[in-house]
């Protein structure tokens, strides 16, 4: 019987201990790791004032850099001998003609609007470009514009070239046309560089073109 007592004794110390150590063990709810009562994981919050990546701004499209303006200063009408004698030619040595139908009209030009494309007046005060160069052109002029004339300025003799004949005359457009001798001063659009003469002696626009006899401001009409 006192056997039976203490066998019951030590099964119900066992039993007890080992309650206690189940007790004891740790479980993932105790860890906060899971279970029914676990609260989810929150993202990390971005930082204040983060914006979503955006792409870099494009450069704003630049204006081609504009040309510079040609210097100020004279058109110049200067000589040169060639086969037809000596005879008027710009600052570069282009070739300068007249209109026989701006004859007796006190330097006013007979040849404007389509007559003026292919007979560039010769003026002071247009920056315009040489025949076969960059266009210029004054305002009112077709686009090829009035050669080898400078801003501003009063037009000048050079070498061999009676400055008492040189005036200007004003066009419809208002610019500034270099007269010789009464005659207005062009330039022809087939002339493409210096010592050109093409257009001597041609007929068009209802009159022959000749190139000038620099000492008598005569027009030179032999080819």
């Amino acid at each position: 019987m006192r056997n039976g007592v203490i066998a019951a004794g030590v099964l119900a110390l066992g039993l007890l201990g080992s309650a206690c150590g189940e007790g004891s063990k740790t479980t993932p709810e105790s860890q906060g790791g899971g279970g029914p009562y676990a609260q989810p994981t929150s993202p990390a919050a971005s930082p204040p004032g983060a914006s979503p990546t955006e792409s870099p701004a494009a450069s704003p499209t630049e204006s081609p850099t504009a040309m510079p303006s040609a210097p100020a200063g004279a058109a110049v009408v200067n000589s040169k001998k060639t086969s037809l004698g000596t005879i008027l030619v710009d600052g570069t040595g282009k070739t300068l003609y007249m209109f026989e139908k701006d004859k007796g009209q006190g330097g006013k030009s007979q040849c404007t609007g389509a007559c003026a494309k292919e007979w560039p007046p010769f003026v002071a005060g247009g920056a315009a470009a040489s025949p076969g160069g960059s266009p210029g052109a004054s305002p009112g002029e077709s686009p090829t514009g009035s050669p080898a004339a400078s801003p501003g300025g009063s037009p000048s003799a050079g070498p061999g070239v009676d400055a008492s004949k040189l005036s200007t005359a004003t066009r419809p457009d208002g610019s500034k046309q270099l007269v010789y001798n009464g005659w207005p001063l062009y330039y022809y659009d087939q002339d493409k560089a210096p010592g050109d003469m093409k257009g001597q002696g041609v007929t068009s626009y209802g009159a022959p073109w000749y190139v000038i006899n620099a000492t008598t401001g005569d027009p030179i009409t032999r080819k």
